[in-house]
């Protein structure tokens, strides 16, 4: 009997030691969503960049295509990204003009200097890759904010429709 109530004894120990306190839950749970927030943060500004390369390399395309249903196609739809750039940066309090990652500067000066000649395979070819790309990151990202998922899911709408008519493409 006595050895009952010690092993009763011990068991109540370890689970009362065993327990985390309040404080422990609250701060597990607030740096949870502080990370959310910084790896939402960083997928925006990923958007951003891409909205503005997006832009640029219409108007660099605009100027430079030969085939006027594709520049048509780049004129008409410029409108969009623009709208749809302003709104991001609405969202998100980005004062600032220039959000292009290295990657996309890169990308925007490999079409800049790209000769004229065959210059609508080229852009193409760099778009579509452009496309793949964020699609599949924009596909990937899952947002618990409801404003920013609400503008991830309407970009990925524009991504896939430009996807559908350049897919058609040469």
């Amino acid at each position: 009997m006595k050895t009952n109530y010690f092993l009763l004894l011990i068991g109540l120990l370890l689970v009362g030691c065993n327990k985390t306190t309040e404080t422990e839950k609250s701060t597990k749970s607030l740096a949870t969503k502080k990370e959310n927030l910084n790896a939402e943060s960083g997928f925006i500004n990923q958007q951003i960049s891409n909205l503005e390369f997006q832009v640029k390399a219409f108007k660099i395309g605009s100027e430079k295509v030969s085939d006027e249903e594709l520049k048509k196609y780049l004129l008409e739809n410029l409108p969009k990204l623009e709208e749809m750039l302003k709104e991001y940066k609405t969202v998100v309090n980005v004062s600032s003009s220039e959000n292009l990652s290295d990657e996309n500067q890169r990308e925007l000066y490999k079409l800049s200097i790209a000769d004229n000649n065959g210059f609508d395979n080229v852009f193409i070819l760099y778009y579509k890759d452009f496309l793949k790309k964020t699609i599949h990151e924009n596909s990937s990202q899952i947002l618990d904010n409801e404003t920013y998922d609400s503008l991830k899911n309407r970009y990925g709408n524009i991504l896939y429709e430009q996807k559908l008519y350049f897919d058609v493409l040469k």
